[in-house]
Order: structure tokens, then C-alpha cells, then sequence
């Protein structure tokens, strides 16, 4: 966890990390005593730590040969990103240095890792808004992406 968290660039990931069992949350170990999750700072602290936790818990089920479904579903990891103050055009990509739009990348990279790491014993299922222009995201995406008339539900079921 305590990789993870540092590759994720996560608060206190200087200190080790680890899972609480008997409080079931993430404390960080330091010299001044223990940090639990709710005092490590923002929401992306937050969900990056559950993340490094699922995906974790998932490495240790694989290595042990525990039987525990093999497949993790997120909805909406980069929540906590967005919205960013739009351009004045509206146009997202105008944005050339937009410390979000890295972070929400670098989190997906991550997570695209640690699946490479860990195929062929797990997947990860992810409903997202976010869309990064890139062709090692674009290829990740299983389904038409939702929009307009392309929906979950299509419109003629309720019309």
C-alpha cells in the first residue's frame, strides 16, 4: 500500500501505509502517532487510497488463492476532479497545464498497471465520465461511449 500510495503521490505516502483491520480503515504510521484516512486531507487523498486498498486487498486474495471474485467495479474514480474551470471557449483540450487533467492520467495509468500486473487473475470494471484523448485510454473502452441518443437505457424503451 505504501508503494502504491507513493507512486499515486498520495499525503502522508512518505509514512508507511497500511489497512487497520480492527478500525477497517487506512491509517499512516508516523512519528507523531497514527494518521487515520479521515485526517489525510482532500477527497482525491480519499479516493486514492481506496483505490491502493481494493486493489491491494485484490493482490493479497490472488496470492493467497482465496476465493474472492476476481473483478472490481469503480463508478466514477475522478469524481473528485472535476468539474475544472472551463476555458473561455469551453473547450477542455485548450487547457495546456491542468494539474486535474494530470492527475485524473496518472491515476488511470496507474490503474492500467497494476491490471497489467495482476492479468490474468483480475479486472477492473470502471464507469467514467472522464476521457482522455489518448490511444492506450481509448482502447481500454469496451463499450459505445454514452451519449446523446447512445445511452445506458435507450430513449425508445420510455418513450
Amino acid at each position: 500500500m505504501t508503494k502504491w500510495a507513493r507512486e499515486l503521490g498520495l499525503e502522508h505516502s512518505e509514512h508507511p501505509i497500511r489497512l487497520d483491520i480492527s478500525k477497517l480503515t487506512v491509517v499512516a504510521e508516523t512519528p507523531n502517532g497514527r494518521t487515520p484516512l479521515s485526517r489525510m486531507g482532500s477527497g482525491e487523498n480519499w479516493v486514492g487510497y481506496h483505490l491502493v486498498t481494493y486493489l491491494a486487498l485484490a493482490k493479497w486474495f490472488i496470492e493467497q488463492q482465496r476465493h474472492v471474485g476476481r473483478f472490481i467495479f469503480f463508478v466514477q474514480p475522478t469524481q473528485v476532479y472535476f468539474p475544472s474551470n472551463p476555458p473561455i471557449t469551453g473547450e477542455i483540450r485548450e487547457i495546456v497545464k491542468d494539474e486535474d487533467r494530470e492527475a485524473v492520467k496518472k491515476l488511470f495509468k496507474w490503474i492500467f498497471n497494476i491490471v497489467s500486473e495482476l492479468t490474468p487473475n483480475l479486472q477492473i470494471i470502471i464507469t467514467e465520465h472522464a476521457d482522455i484523448d489518448e490511444e492506450w485510454f481509448q482502447s481500454a473502452i469496451a463499450d459505445t461511449k454514452w451519449r446523446g441518443d447512445d445511452a445506458l437505457i435507450p430513449k425508445h424503451w420510455y418513450e
